[in-house]
């Protein structure tokens, strides 16, 4: 394990991740999951507890989870909805368990602290940064290339954000 000290899900820079928990497997436009996530957000809106597996949307990938747990802060940060709650029980105890806990991010092992920054800099956002941060090629090649997120040319990032988009979608049912 890497002994990082930013928490790749949320470095800060108003960039967060949450693609491990199918955040981006839904088959809308990414400002209606926006708006979905921070439906779900709404203080005093019932939060009926789902399994994670649930589905209630069409998927992008059949085999990848889209939790219902996932929401979006007023600062456009991507958070689980449960993971302070103090009373998980049964079955959702037993998922939180043996899946959130234990998933497996190589960004987390292969990136250092300062391309997580430079990412987090470079997107500002939940739903690119996610994207970006999970293919590390792409960050790795910008930190060789550039000195600072603010050095990117904006023709440059606008490029990247419909390549790692392309991609991800272009990897569907695969």
């Amino acid at each position: 394990m890497n002994n990082r000290r930013i928490n790749i899900c949320r470095p800060g820079y108003g960039a967060s991740c949450s693609l491990c928990c199918g955040s981006h497997n839904y088959r809308m436009h990414h400002d209606e999951i926006e708006e979905l996530f921070h439906s779900r957000s709404d203080e005093g809106s019932p939060r009926p507890y789902q399994h994670p597996y649930t589905v209630s949307y069409e998927k992008l990938y059949r085999d990848a989870m889209q939790c219902p747990h996932v929401g979006l802060s007023d600062d456009n940060e991507v958070f689980c909805l449960i993971y302070s709650e103090p009373d998980k029980k049964g079955e959702l105890l037993s998922f939180f368990k043996g899946t959130c806990s234990n998933f497996y991010c190589p960004a987390w092992d292969v990136l250092t602290d300062k391309q997580v920054v430079f990412a987090a800099r470079l997107m500002k956002d939940w739903f690119y940064y996610s994207l970006l941060i999970n293919d590390i090629e792409a960050v790795q090649n910008l930190c060789a290339s550039y000195s600072a997120p603010e050095d990117v040319p904006e023709e440059v990032l606008d490029e990247l954000k419909e390549d790692i988009l392309d991609r991800f979608i272009a990897e569907d049912g695969k």
